[in-house]
Order: structure tokens, then sequence, then C-alpha cells
């Protein structure tokens, strides 16, 4: 920081990473590369009034990729005996490109803050935002086991740009605790792993999925809000919605989120003795269906969820301690995650769930 005074605040700074990633036997997803950058940074503030602070900032960073190419000759020859064609062979057995990238772009943001009084606040924010593609998503070529696909990146994507925005709102009195955020934005090449609807002739592979870029426009926003009835009883309410498109086929993106809405009953007290202090809350949790999907992909319905959960703040003599007891969708409702791996097997998320945690601190 520099120049710092009471209404005008200056920063500035750089940062350097170093990454290197090795792989050993024969089959791995994340290829072997080194990736250098580094970034340098101003960003200030001005107090233009007791209510309006303004913001801004600006980045440059700059970055480099080296990617080892990989040919894998067991699975090659395994693929051979099985009986397929060159072309194939090679799609599958070339489990990394040889690359070398070079990055650089600008990005930066301006802001504000308002506020009418102490009770509420307004912020505003605009932006240009960059990112460098990863080294999976340029080179790699396999099954990631963990998410049950085969992922294949993708040597001809460009830096991902973005213009976005943020608006929101607060407002907090002695019941009402209220925050409502929005925001927008739009990627010109927008970097994503894309459903193929081709399948894979690797074991336990499942569908090909492959990066690619696209022009893509995001909203959504975000409602919380607490309202307390009593000194001991709460109502909280906590909502989201992402809305998506791929403005080159009209499509959503792939794993996009569906809505989601929290409700939660709490009450809360002093104890007595040695029980200091307790809550207990009961919550709805409604997921609702995700029908907006991408090609390639399957829609998820939606559900209701209740749990309960209690709290306790314990002391004898000296002793403290914490328990929890939980019930976790306390009906058993069998449902799915959208967003999970285990969505494209049909498997379901866990049943009722009872916990029972105890809390020593030391």
């Amino acid at each position: 920081s520099f120049g710092k005074d009471s209404f005008w605040t200056k920063t500035a700074g750089m940062s350097v990473e170093i990454q290197r990633n090795r792989v050993g036997g024969y089959s791995f997803l994340m290829p072997d590369f080194e990736r250098y950058t580094a970034g340098a940074y101003a960003a200030t503030s001005y107090k233009v009034s007791p209510k309006l602070m303004l913001t801004g900032g600006v980045r440059f960073d700059s970055g480099k990729l080296n990617i080892r190419g990989f040919y894998d000759d067991t699975l090659a020859d395994f693929l051979q005996l099985g009986g397929y064609d060159a072309d194939d062979v090679w799609y599958y057995a070339q489990r990394a490109d040889a690359l070398r990238k070079n990055f650089h772009s600008f990005s930066g943001a301006l802001g504000a803050v308002y506020d009418p009084n102490r009770l509420s606040s307004l912020k505003i924010n605009i932006g240009r935002s960059f990112r460098f593609p990863t080294a999976n998503e340029l080179a790699s070529n396999g099954v990631h086991h963990g998410a049950f696909r085969h992922e294949k990146g993708n040597n001809s994507l460009k830096p991902e740009t973005g213009w976005q925005y943020d608006l929101g709102y607060s407002l907090k009195n002695r019941r009402l605790n209220l925050s409502i955020n929005h925001f927008a934005s739009y990627f010109p090449n927008y970097i994503y792993l894309n459903p193929t609807g081709q399948w894979s002739v690797l074991p336990h592979a499942g569908q090909i999925y492959e990066y690619t870029q696209s022009r893509v426009f995001l909203a959504g926003g975000e409602l919380e809000a607490a309202y307390r009835f009593t000194e001991n009883l709460l109502l909280s309410a906590n909502w989201e919605y992402v809305y998506n498109r791929n403005i080159d086929n009209g499509y959503p993106l792939p794993f996009s989120p569906p809505v989601d809405m929290l409700l939660a009953l709490i009450y809360s007290n002093h104890g007595k003795g040695p029980l200091i202090q307790y809550s207990a809350s009961l919550e709805n949790q409604t997921v609702f269906a995700q029908n907006r999907i991408a090609n390639n992909e399957e829609k998820t319905p939606g559900t209701s969820l209740f749990n309960l959960l209690c709290s306790m703040n314990w002391k004898v003599g000296d002793f403290r301690f914490f328990t929890d007891f939980q019930v976790q969708n306390i009906f058993d409702t069998p449902f799915y995650n959208h967003l999970s791996y285990y969505r494209k097997l049909n498997i379901p998320e866990p049943g009722r769930n009872i916990q029972f945690i105890l809390k020593i601190p030391f």
C-alpha cells in the first residue's frame, strides 16, 4: 500500500507461481507439464462521502505452459489386439499432445458501495475477467475414474475472457437480516466440459466429455433472509438460482445447478446447570427439478428433504464440551443430485442419516 489517507487508499503488488506435474506408470489423466505465471496489479478506493465509496483495480497476467506429449504403448497394444483400426488406436493411445503455449491479458474492475444509513448497504461491481486454460483442459485424454467419464482436452483452446456485473443489497435491523445479490456475465469464449454423446471404448469410461469453448451468458441471484420472532425463535430462508445459455447452440450448459431453497426454524436458549446453551432447528431443503440440460445430459427430478439438528454447549467444572445430534433426510426420501458424479450411474444420494457428534476443545 502507498499514498494512504482517510479518503484515498492505493495498493499495488505482484505475484509469481511455478507449477510442475510429473507422471509415472502408464495410466494417468493429468499430463506432464510445467506452468509459469506472473501478474501485477494496482487497486484503489476513494471515499467520496461518508455514505459513498468508489473502488477500482487493474491486473496484468502472463503465463507460459509446457506440456510433454505421451503415447501409451501399452494401451495401443491392448486396442490393436481388440481389433481397433489405426485411427481409433491413435485417438485413445495419444494420452497427451506436446504443447507450448504463452498467454497474457488484462483484467479489471470498478465498483461502488453506498450506505444510505447504518442499517442498509448497496454494492455494485463491473469487471472484465481472464483465465488461462489449464493443462488438463488442453491435453488430457483418458478416464477420470472419480467422475466415471472419459475426459478429452482441446489443444486449440484460447484464454477465457468475460464481462461481469454484480449488484447486492443488504438490510439489517433488530428483527430482520436481508441480503439480495444478483449477477450476470457474458463470456465470448467460455471453457467448459461438453458431453459429446460418443461412448469411450475404454473400460469403465462411459461417455466422452471434451473441453470446448462457446459464447455463454450466465445470470443468477441469491436471497438470504432471517426474521427473529422473539429473542429465542428465528426463521431463516436461503434461495439460489443460476441461469445459463450457450449462445452458439441455444442450449444450457452441462452441470447447471438447479434452483435450491432452504428454510430453517431455529430455537435457541440458555440452559441450566452444566448445560450452558442449546439450540434446535428443523430444516426443509427444496431442490427443484433440473430440466434445462445440455445435449447428451439427463434431466434430474426435484425433491424436498427435512433435517433435524440439535446442538448443546456443556460445562462441568472447568471441562467444556459440545454435543450435536443430527438427523438428515428424516423421511428417508430417495433423491438424485444433478451435480453428483453418481447421477449418471443412477445412484441416489444417502437416505436417512443419524449422527451424534462430541466435540472436546483443547
